[in-house]
């Protein structure tokens, strides 16, 4: 999630970088930034409520000191009322909080001033190349053909499952995919024991 102070302090910048993905995102800060001013326009008036609240206290003090019975349960009163309205304005803060918090997850990452504008993969260019792609004498498979034919994924029960996007593995496909991951957790965490025996 984007950091608010970012946005508020470079909103031309950021909306210029999120163009730059070409989703429309950038539509979405002008919303922030109204969001982000009004909570802070209610953050303003609590606090000025709260210096009144706390001033009228003290004078409730002065006034019980000098035996003002009357003229200090009106203070009282005046002080709830204050309280009243600084709990409905808190309220009202939290609810800014929640609807500027859900445009800010709305929001994708801005993309690195080097990122080229574009709206496919086909405007990427290729910045460098290690090694040379490797050739075969047929037609390779992709990834996915590769894991259909060995049945190490059931990619349309996994879209059904939990929707578009998600994948179920199955059988040999999870037993390799669990084995990945704890070959990783085993060279990350530094446990040199052969990760093998556990396959």
């Amino acid at each position: 999630m984007l950091d608010i102070r970012l946005v508020r302090e470079n909103a031309a910048q950021v909306r210029q970088r999120l163009a730059a993905r070409g989703g429309g995102d950038e539509a979405k800060i002008d919303e922030l930034i109204d969001l982000d001013k009004m909570r802070r326009s209610i953050l303003t008036e609590v606090e000025a409520l709260k210096s009144e609240r706390n001033r009228v206290s003290k004078e409730i003090g002065a006034l019980m000191a000098q035996k003002k019975a009357d003229e200090a349960e009106a203070k009282k009163a005046e002080t709830r009322k204050i309280g009243d309205t600084i709990a409905e304005m808190d309220r009202a803060v939290l609810a800014a909080d929640k609807a500027r918090d859900e445009v800010l997850l709305r929001i994708p990452n801005i993309p690195h001033s080097s990122v080229p504008v574009g709206k496919s993969a086909e405007d990427n260019p290729e910045v460098r190349r290690w090694g040379q792609p490797a050739q075969f004498s047929f037609k390779p498979k992709n990834h996915v053909e590769l894991c259909e034919s060995l049945k190490l994924v059931d990619f349309a029960r996994g879209a059904k499952l939990s929707g578009s996007g998600f994948l179920l593995y199955t059988h040999w496909g999870a037993k390799l995919e669990r084995a990945l991951i704890q070959y990783l957790l085993d060279l990350h965490s530094g446990n040199r024991w052969s990760w093998a025996h556990r396959v």
